[in-house]
């Protein structure tokens, strides 16, 4: 119980922070509708609450890195999403810099 009130505590202070601090253009999905479907339950709802938490600002640093039509991409993914839409939004970030890389390099070893 102290746990869970911890990590909503932690939530609290923490999601304005991230909020001022969103790259432009970056989606600002509502973490606690994507963790809705939990509401019943506190401990499930406190982990998916600071999971979103967590992908949120990993987004925030692959937003700047990532490709304009990869970006495109991934936000309507994300936007799709029933929960976790900051994680799907992480992951599908993540492959398309991979993507992009390995393009890159295609490119350079090219004969």
């Amino acid at each position: 119980m102290i746990r869970s009130t911890f990590i909503a505590a932690v939530m609290a202070i923490s999601s304005p922070a991230l909020a001022d601090s969103l790259p432009m253009g970056l989606p600002d999905f509502s973490i606690e509708k994507s963790c809705s479907m939990f509401a019943a339950h506190p401990r499930p709802l406190a982990l998916c609450q600071y999971e979103e938490t967590y992908y949120r600002g990993e987004v925030t640093g692959l937003w700047t890195r990532s490709p304009v039509p990869g970006r495109e991409k991934c936000s309507e993914l994300a936007s799709q999403s029933e929960r976790g839409k900051y994680e799907v939004l992480s992951r599908c970030l993540r492959a398309a810099i991979s993507e992009a890389a390995w393009k890159d390099a295609a490119v350079t070893i090219k004969p």
